[in-house]
């Protein structure tokens, strides 16, 4: 189906370029996966973004909605990761981003991250990759708000009625740490 078609479209302008964080290098083609889809009946799916920043967070290894947590709070991207900072940076191989052409993405504004997320359930080629020696680094570098907690602390976030808000105000995120903080958290209160 013509994206611009789509019933979920509603004459978003679409994006020329879209990019896909993953660890792997050197693909030459992005096939949908088994098992990558939000439900629904949607079958097998290609994620992209048009937030060069967000994709960053997907060069994160083995990332899963067991042990981290992707979200925006008003315009600030925050990833919570429930590992311990050191075990994490040991663990941190990088990854890669890749650019494609939006041409057979759409995004459903009822799905995912709405226009933030954008599908295909065709194969693309990519028509760029950058390879980053540090997925933490990068995300940083991107203005990716990054968080490391416990297991108590994880749940407590992903069961919170502000979906965490409160909690991450009273922590000290790694960009704070850093000293690299690009958009505070503090800012929306």
């Amino acid at each position: 189906m013509n994206p611009l078609e789509s019933p979920y479209f509603e004459n978003k302008e679409k994006p020329e370029v879209l990019y896909v964080g993953t660890q792997t290098p050197n693909i030459q083609e992005l096939k949908p996966m088994e098992g990558r889809h939000r439900g629904g009946g949607e079958g097998p799916v290609i994620f992209s973004t048009p937030d060069k920043a967000l994709a960053s967070v997907f060069m994160v290894e083995g990332h899963n909605d067991d042990w981290t947590t992707i979200g925006y709070y008003s315009d600030i991207l925050c990833v919570v990761i429930c590992m311990d900072r050191e075990e994490f940076i040991t663990r941190d191989k990088g990854g890669v981003v890749y650019e494609v052409p939006s041409d057979t993405f759409d995004y459903n504004p009822d799905l995912g991250m709405g226009e933030k997320e954008w599908t295909s359930s065709e194969p693309v080629k990519p028509t760029k990759e950058t390879k980053y020696p540090s997925a933490l680094d990068t995300m940083i570098e991107n203005g990716v708000n990054v968080y490391f907690v416990d297991k108590d602390t994880f749940s407590k976030i992903n069961s919170a009625d502000d979906y965490g808000l409160g909690i991450l105000l009273s922590m000290e995120s790694e960009n704070r740490r850093r000293n690299q903080v690009v958009k505070p958290l503090e800012s929306l209160v």
